[in-house]
């Protein structure tokens, strides 16, 4: 290609990109055998794609103009280990270009930026591993430098791509015999096929063609009767924790090694006081409080990989199922117990609560990040359920918003979700749910008042019933055993206590010794939710 790899060139490899993923989603997710056999590399890149495809410039734009788009673009829409990567790739490849904003990337350019791209990945990873995606690009791009240095004949951009994907496809299959896992599995790096990927994008993007990769052969993830046998690689590691990050530059070294003691499989990308970090561990709560230490998390999401995983070895990734998923779910939620808890029923988690409301834009993408076409929402308070609403609306899946207007109501209706029946029944189901829950809670009177339920001074507590004032005392112990009360009917089988970041661990444990006496036939589940400014919340089903 004598004319270089310009702007308009790039533009069009993201988009091929993009739909390269999607045709090759299912047989990436039945590869993904490691680091966790969960069936969402896929998934992930894809996602990842498609919210650089949604931010791209006009074709018409510079290197630099492009380069700024995809790199935020690619660290915003990251979702799990394998598009946390990816989207240091794109921001390494597109860094390598960006020096070049007037003119097209000649083959040294290209070569180098491939380069780069491979470095910043290795950069990203705490612990790399070789025979994984940093393995299969690592080996493109030394090909690519290598071609575009030859002295014999012409060298073109076409030439140095060709090299660089013709090594990769040689490397993707080197991967089987790299790691036990794949061995085992007989099968190639899920992330690193979706590197291939990438690559015959490009070039088919230089010669102005469709990309060459066709579907190699399918994983054993979603094949029940090869998954018997099968045990989690994840080990003890119960949980994915991934959050966007907002923090000084300086804090980011502290912080990656604090998440470093806590779990392994640490992704760590971004700069500029916007990061996006990944880790596996068995102390989700830790690794978001190590966040908002360092800076300010958002779009806070913890997985249960255990649950994901078991989930995927039934059958659930692919087309031979044990049960078919018909539908996934999306719930608002504070607090990383809280977070925990939606995860572990199959939501997918938003950050929102206590007058930090999520963004219209983030349920949107949470929506796409369920991995099914029609999803229910939960937004579990009044002041989301509009922003839920537009979500909906926004989203070219089947969305169905559920109408929880608390947490308690919330979690009693994730209970209720069963991603097996139709949206239909699940909205029923989770809906009835709803109506049978009632939900209290005890908070700090902030001043001296006039209420329903008495005067108050500031400091005493208040007990709130479906938002209205019924109780205040200087006593938590006694405020709770009224509003449980309130809320619990004849019938009422479980009474449940959420427990704030606020609450000292002795007040708590005497409100729930406290409920336990006032109540003794009614079971109590205390949770310890993380929430703030609520200390406690308290749930009749």
């Amino acid at each position: 290609m004598a004319s270089g790899f310009d702007g308009p060139t790039l533009h069009r490899a993201m988009t091929l990109y993009a739909e390269a993923l999607r045709f090759h989603r299912e047989e990436l997710n039945s590869l993904n055998v490691y680091p966790v056999p969960d069936g969402d590399t896929g998934t992930n890149m894809l996602h990842t794609q498609e919210a650089v495809t949604a931010a791209l410039p006009p074709e018409e734009a510079g290197f630099q103009e492009l380069g700024e788009a995809i790199s935020r673009s690619s660290l915003m829409g990251a979702r799990g280990n394998s598009g946390v990567i990816l989207s240091q790739v794109l921001r390494g490849f597109c860094r390598g270009l960006s020096a070049l904003p007037g003119q097209p990337a000649g083959p040294q350019e290209l070569a180098a930026a491939l380069s780069r791209a491979s470095e910043e990945a290795y950069g990203a990873v705490a612990r790399p591993v070789e025979g994984t995606v940093l393995s299969v690009l690592r080996d493109a791009a030394g090909a690519a430098r290598a071609r575009a240095g030859d002295v014999v004949g012409e060298v073109d951009c076409d030439a140095v791509l060709e090299a660089a994907l013709t090594e990769g496809r040689a490397s993707l299959g080197r991967t089987t015999e790299a790691l036990p896992a794949l061995r085992d599995a007989r099968v190639v790096d899920a992330g690193g096929k979706g590197i291939v990927l990438l690559l015959d994008a490009l070039l088919a993007a230089a010669r102005d063609e469709e990309p060459s990769e066709a579907i190699g052969k399918l994983g054993p993830v979603g094949r029940p009767e090869e998954n018997e046998a099968r045990t989690n690689p994840a080990g003890t590691l119960q949980f994915e924790v991934q959050y966007l990050l907002e923090a000084e530059d300086g804090a980011i070294s502290g912080l990656r090694t604090a998440l470093g003691r806590l779990g392994d499989s640490l992704v760590v990308v971004g700069g500029g006081g916007l990061y996006n970090f990944h880790v596996h561990t068995n102390e989700p709560g830790e690794a978001v409080e190590a966040g908002l230490e360092a800076g300010r998390p958002r779009n806070i999401s913890i997985v249960d990989l255990a649950r994901q995983s078991s989930a995927c070895l039934a059958g659930q990734a692919r087309d031979v199922r044990a049960a078919e998923q018909t539908c996934g779910m999306v719930a608002v939620s504070e607090g990383d117990g809280l977070a925990r808890a939606f995860a572990s029923l199959g939501a997918v988690v938003v950050a929102g609560g206590s007058g930090d409301d999520p963004l219209v834009d983030d349920l949107v993408a949470a929506i796409e990040a369920a991995p099914d076409r029609a999803v229910l929402v939960l937004p579990n308070h009044p002041d989301v359920v509009a922003a839920a609403e537009l979500a909906a609306g926004r989203s070219p899946k089947r969305v169905l918003v559920v109408p929880a207007r608390s947490i308690i109501s919330g979690i009693a209706a994730a209970t209720a979700f069963n991603p097996t029946i139709s949206p239909e029944e699940n909205a029923q189901a989770m809906a009835e749910a709803v109506d049978g829950s009632r939900a209290g809670e005890l908070a700090r009177a902030e001043r001296d008042a006039s209420t329903p339920a008495g005067a108050v001074r500031s400091g005493e507590w208040l007990g709130l019933v479906d938002g209205e004032i019924v109780s205040v005392g200087r006593e938590v112990a006694e405020v709770a055993v009224e509003v449980a009360g309130r809320v619990a009917g004849e019938d009422c089988e479980l009474l449940t206590l959420v427990v704030g970041s606020e609450a000292p661990e002795g007040q708590a444990r005497a409100v729930g010794a406290a409920l336990e006496k006032a109540f003794p036939r009614w079971e109590l589940a205390v949770l310890a939710g993380g929430q703030r400014r609520r200390p406690y919340l308290i749930g009749a089903e």
